[in-house]
């Protein structure tokens, strides 16, 4: 019989994008955290900022549960994995509770809630509202079978919320855990990519202390606490070994150009035997001694471009490493540093690494060539057969000349077009993979990093 463990969890759900359930959720963490829990936090989907703040709180890395790459079972696994020797686990949802692939309610947070077994509270956005907001509630939790317990309202009065919570409670027989007031300098600020990165935000630890301070004053955190305590159990899991013997070692940029990547994927990158790295093509001169794969995730490195250009021992390093038969996977930003050029908008251009050759501009608007995708290859290459298929996600502000094409990509919608380079060992692309779906990729890249290892010994 297979081995269940209790393991207390909630998911906070907004009912619409930008309803301030990132603020809140780090609010809600670092009350957390300041009464002395252990705790483990998620996200919804595949964003790769809101982790980073997440991480910044808690002190362990947050994780992502995407229904769109993993199955239910996968995400209960995901969670029993990481939440097994903590006291308490926070999942944040993403865009509206129902809102999930194309325009019906598959894959969302809903979705992640429903099979995981995970109480969710759903945080409303109540400015200008009194009694409105029940009807509003009413419709969201009876919408579908759902595991939703409780509310808290945002950008809510004091006295509002005193006066609607006997109210909602009394009509809808649904918890009220708390609000948050609207009040200066407790929402975090926001850019193109969705949320700044933790690194770019001066005062983060000053707006994390004033969010947390909020949280604990106007969030029943006992309440919410004892609402955890309702999760369905989740099999215990035994985490995966790494390798005592390393057969490769892969070399990942990491800074503020190059700085999103999915804790899956680094681990198991490391369970397939690789010896992980890091450096900075901002601002080292080379490449880690002895690198045999170089793994370049997305960022910004329209941001850091004229660096990224003027660190030319850096370049010289990367693409003789690329000569020499070392296998490279660049995602998104990374798939721009390895083009010819890359061109703002107002056509100040800056010379990259020129191992593919296309230019990428960047553009004012969110390509329409973004979200969740599915790849087929065409044909055979170093990293996958023809006719494979692997679920990945888009999103960017820029457009390459050339796309290449390697795989036909398939959007929800039934839109198609072609697009990754695969050019020797080099794999390039806007697409990012998370490797918990299409680990053979990840094992083609270490077994060429091993035998690039082999010939360099």
């Amino acid at each position: 019989m297979e081995s269940v463990k209790r393991m207390p969890r909630v998911l906070l759900a907004g009912a619409n994008s930008g309803c301030g359930k990132t603020s809140i959720t780090c609010g809600i963490l670092k009350a957390l955290v300041n009464r002395g829990l252990h705790i483990q936090s998620y996200k919804c989907g595949p964003d790769y900022i809101d982790p980073m703040l997440h991480s910044h709180i808690t002190g362990r890395d947050c994780r992502n549960l995407d229904p769109f790459f993993s199955t239910g079972q996968d995400l209960r696994y995901l969670v029993g994995k990481d939440s097994q020797d903590v006291d308490f686990s926070v999942t944040e949802g993403v865009m509206g509770y129902y809102d999930g692939v194309g325009i019906s309610c598959e894959k969302s947070t809903w979705t992640v809630s429903k099979e995981t077994g995970t109480p969710t509270i759903l945080i409303f956005n109540v400015k200008g509202m009194s009694h409105t907001m029940i009807p509003l509630i009413k419709g969201m939790i009876e919408y579908q079978e759902n595991p939703v317990t409780g509310v808290i309202l945002n950008r809510c009065s004091k006295g509002m919320y005193q006066l609607m919570k006997p109210e909602i409670e009394e009509k809808l027989g649904i918890s009220v855990v708390g609000y948050f007031p609207q009040k200066e300098g407790i929402y975090i600020g926001s850019r193109h990519l969705g949320l700044m990165t933790a690194a770019e935000i001066d005062n983060l630890d000053e707006i994390l202390n004033l969010l947390g301070e909020t949280a604990e004053e106007c969030i029943d955190i006992d309440l919410l606490l004892k609402i955890g305590q309702r999760a369905e159990e989740l099999p215990k899991v035994k985490r995966p070994e790494v390798p005592k013997k390393k057969r490769a070692r892969i070399a990942v940029a990491k800074d503020n150009a190059f700085c999103f990547y999915y804790k899956e994927n680094l681990e198991i990158l490391e369970q397939l035997g690789a010896e992980l790295c890091y450096f900075s093509p901002v601002n080292d001169t080379h490449l880690p001694e002895d690198t045999d794969g170089i793994y370049l995730g997305g960022g910004y490195p329209e941001t850091y471009r004229k660096e990224l250009a003027d660190n030319i021992s850096m370049k010289q390093s990367i693409c003789e490493a690329a000569q020499s038969g070392r296998p490279i996977i660049a995602e998104c930003g990374g798939f721009m540093y390895v083009c010819d050029h890359l061109i703002e908008t107002d056509d100040s251009l800056e010379e990259m690494l020129g191992l593919i050759n296309t230019d990428v501009r960047m553009t004012k608007r969110l390509s329409m060539q973004f979200g969740y995708v599915t790849m087929k290859a065409l044909y055979d290459t170093a990293f996958f057969k023809k006719d494979t298929k692997i679920r990945v996600h888009e999103f960017h502000y820029s457009k390459a000349d050339k796309r290449g094409d390697a795989c036909e990509i398939t959007k929800y919608s039934g839109k198609c077009w072609n697009g990754l380079y695969v050019k020797d060992k080099i794999m390039a692309g806007y697409p990012h993979f998370y490797f918990h779906n299409c680990r053979e990729v990840a094992k083609c890249f270490v077994d060429m990093a091993e035998e690039a290892s082999t010939k360099r010994c």
